[in-house]
């Protein structure tokens, strides 16, 4: 059993950290919200962190193997979003782990309702996404370096 608010303090607080570093060349609109969100969960991580030494509580992660995997699959998935985008582009990459992620996710995997549900939720979020970061907030998105 492990003391899960050490944890969770500790990788909120390298998170913060290492956001903060990477996105101090944003333009002003697109490090507002950045730097709120940072600001908020370094809070929360340094919260999290006091809360596990005055009252440590031990859990365990997982309860099965089936939500192990679960966990898993989708830290896998995260991770492969993460290589490729910076190859592909923001939109080309989240659409395709957006609608991934909805699939599965999704409590009947194998219909074609499922499959057409994911793709549609896909494009209305992050289309939206897109058009508040890139037009309204002007952040800098990846447009891949394949396509340049």
């Amino acid at each position: 059993m492990l003391n899960a608010d050490l944890i969770v303090g500790i990788g909120s607080l390298v998170i913060a950290g290492v956001a903060w570093g990477v996105t101090r060349d944003l333009s002003y609109l697109g490090r507002v919200f950045v730097d709120y969100s940072i600001v908020f969960i370094a809070l929360f991580g340094a919260i999290m962190l006091i809360k596990s030494i005055v009252k440590p509580e031990r859990l365990h992660f997982f309860e099965s193997a089936v939500e192990r995997n679960n966990i898993l699959t989708g830290l896998g998935m995260l991770l492969l979003y993460l290589i490729f985008m910076p190859k592909i582009g923001f939109l080309p990459a989240s659409y395709a782990m957006y609608a991934a992620f909805n699939w599965y996710l999704s409590d009947e995997r194998f219909g074609t309702k499922s499959i057409v549900m994911s793709l549609l939720l896909s494009f209305i979020v992050v289309t939206g996404f897109y058009l508040l970061f890139h037009n309204v907030l002007q952040v800098p998105l990846p447009r891949g370096t394949w396509f340049e």
